[in-house]
């Protein structure tokens, strides 16, 4: 062992949350195991119990900066089933409206933030590949990307009363209606946002797509996968967001299960290994196969465009298309495409929320139904940008929760990146020697998932009370670390 190397990346770079990738190289510098670890735990699960389940909604919001929104909603999905609430279809709609902001938010914030400097500034220096080098080099889309922040921000404040960790949802409905005014100038900005959104559409298809740096990405297959794919469809299979059955493809895109969210235990177990305080969700009916690439699942926007029959939307309807026409046939495997699928997600975001913004019901003051029979156990299921986010409780009769899961779209990515990153260590190990560039391609496999490691760190493996990770050193040392005492 006195041989054995490590390539260490600490932290990983332009991601959300903490994480890092640690590699071992044996005697003959060839790659043995790849690991990415999140190393940072929240809890949220277990400081949930106890708490009125009313309460949840408000609580987990707090999960997560980035995705603030996603959790209010899903855990407002879920309490609403656990009490036996349904919102009127005003309430239905407002949430709708309000939840398309999310996914444009998140979007385009990762686009501009941690995406483009990969394929813009591929041959700068580590200390100018972010954005503030996208500024000096491409002054001209920074400042749109800047620009979209500030009109999704104002949008974000008018329906929800601030951007994040807004107090929307309620059990049956949500906290507030709109009027004509509000309706008018979240029209008015969102106009004005999307003139910018297709101005960086046209500047992403004529300087990524068409780059030779994007177009290598696309080519290589140590970024490319084969495994299930899983998400939310509409009745009719086209893309949906906020509601539907949740549907699982395979690698040749067959359908393997369409299932109601309540159900999703008896296809969706979660393996735990000790090196990580994130989860591996797995195709329950398979079992457990390790770090296969046969049988992990995938989730995201290039998931849920491998899924979907259609996009049923004029303009993104027709970017969808160029993606379709470029591989030519669907599933679509390989990780980068992530990125393109997520600006096809963007525009058909907006154009559903200026579709929306048209209804009467958009105006309705019917924004809350408190009728219903408790049934004391919910599942709420939603696509959060980064793919399907649930959330499960259970309460006693008085309401209190007694049991919390929540499963997070980067917990059912762990698995699918551990595995890819193998594939790409040795890549670009092949014949190389180690320079912050080799470390960037690795980096750049991870940050085509936009993995939030916030979301998706769990508490877990308590023993005696106690709770431990294993922790690999650079010196191949594993030892036990306690790091919290539950008393």
């Amino acid at each position: 062992m006195e041989n054995t190397r490590y390539l260490i990346i600490d932290p990983v770079t332009r991601v959300e949350g903490e994480s890092r990738v640690i590699a071992i190289l044996d005697e003959n510098s060839e790659v043995s195991e790849v690991y990415y670890q999140i190393l940072t735990t929240r809890g949220y699960e277990s400081f949930c119990i106890g708490r009125a389940v009313e309460d949840l909604p408000r609580i987990t919001s707090t999960v997560c900066g980035v995705c603030s929104w996603a959790h209010h909603f899903v855990s407002g999905k879920a309490v609403d089933e656990l009490l036996g609430r349904k919102p009127p279809i005003p309430a239905y709609k407002l949430r709708e409206l309000a939840y398309y902001i999310q996914i444009i938010d998140s979007h385009l914030l990762h686009l501009g933030v941690m995406a483009l400097p990969d394929f813009i500034l591929h041959d700068s220096q580590p200390v100018d590949r972010n954005i503030i080098g996208l500024i000096k080099k491409e002054p001209r889309l920074a400042t749109l990307l800047l620009k979209t922040r500030n009109l999704v921000k104002e949008i974000e404040k008018i329906i929800g009363g601030k951007p994040i960790h807004a107090s929307f949802i309620i059990p049956g409905g949500v906290t507030r209606s709109l009027n004509r005014e509000d309706v008018e100038k979240i029209n008015r900005l969102l106009r004005e946002l999307e003139g910018i959104v297709s101005e960086i559409t046209v500047f992403f298809n004529e300087k990524v797509v068409k780059s030779s740096v994007f177009e290598n990405y696309l080519q290589n297959d140590a970024y490319k996968l084969e495994t299930y794919y899983m998400s939310l469809v509409s009745r009719d299979n086209s893309l949906t967001f906020y509601d539907g059955l949740i549907k699982i493809i395979d690698r040749n895109g067959r359908e393997v299960a369409v299932f109601k969210p309540i159900d999703y235990s008896k296809y969706i177990g979660e393996y735990m290994n000790n090196w990580s305080y994130s989860k591996f969700p797995y195709f329950k009916p398979n079992g457990w196969k390790g770090f296969n690439e046969e049988s992990v699942i995938r989730v995201g926007p290039l998931a849920r465009l491998n899924i979907v029959d259609k996009i049923p939307s004029e303009k993104a309807g027709e970017e969808y298309g160029k993606i379709l026409d470029y591989f030519g046939k669907k599933p679509i495997h390989n990780t980068i495409a992530y990125h393109w699928a997520r600006v096809v997600e963007t525009i058909y975001c907006i154009e559903k929320m200026l579709e929306l913004l048209e209804d009467p019901d958009i105006v309705s003051k019917e924004t809350v139904d408190l009728t219903g029979e408790p049934r004391y156990e919910g599942v709420g299921v939603i696509e959060a940008p980064r793919g399907i986010l649930i959330h499960h409780y259970k309460a006693d009769d008085r309401l209190i929760a007694t049991h919390v899961n929540i499963i997070t779209p980067t917990t059912f990515n762990n698995t699918a990146i551990n595995v890819e990153l193998k594939k790409v260590v040795k890549n670009v190990l092949k014949n190389r020697e180690i320079d912050r560039n080799v470390l960037n391609k690795i980096e750049i496999d991870i940050r085509a998932y936009d993995p939030c490691n916030s979301c998706a760190a769990h508490l877990f493996n308590l023993e005696n009370n106690t709770f431990k990770i294993l922790v690999i050193d650079p010196f191949r040392k594993e030892k036990n670390t306690v790091f919290i005492k539950i008393t």
